[in-house]
């Protein structure tokens, strides 16, 4: 068994999210027996959760709105995307390229969004997509993120 949980620390305590994290992982552990903890500082430029909104809400929606315009290479025929993962590694190809030389020749391909930081990733990344979508010929209808997390908050329920 293997878990790994990201803790933040802020005035040299932990966060409440990241205390609530660690109690969840310790109520999980066996009753009885050895572990190992290791704990290993990490350099972070974003937070796990901005990419809730982004894939619980923004990339279903383009899925469900537009999703067959998107097609994926499988094997060798392309078929239409079938999850947001896949509309995501479309998207990054878009939104977030980098190009690349060698010595075989050059091409573009997807940027990982985890290099951007949580500002970038929302303000520029997310945000692109969202107004971009949102007019034709796409016509997709995004709730706005605080919308969307007391959506969530209260149930899915207006």
């Amino acid at each position: 068994m293997t878990t790994v949980i990201h803790i933040e620390k802020r005035d040299n305590l932990p966060t409440a999210e990241s205390a609530r994290q660690w109690a969840e992982v310790v109520k999980s552990l066996p009753p009885d027996g050895w572990l190992k903890i290791t704990i290993e500082e990490v350099k972070r430029g974003y937070t796990p959760t901005r990419y809730k909104f982004y894939f619980a809400h923004v990339l279903e929606v383009i899925l469900h709105t537009c999703g067959r315009m998107f097609e994926v290479m499988d094997g060798n025929e392309f078929r239409p995307a079938r999850s947001t993962t896949e509309i995501h590694e479309c998207l990054k190809l878009k939104y977030n390229p980098v190009f690349v030389r060698t010595p075989f020749g050059g091409g573009t391909v997807a940027g990982s969004t985890t290099g951007l930081s949580d500002s970038e990733f929302i303000n520029q990344f997310e945000e692109t997509i969202i107004a971009e979508f949102s007019g034709p010929p796409f016509n997709c209808e995004f709730m706005m993120r605080d919308e969307w997390a007391a959506w969530m908050r209260n149930g899915k329920k207006f």
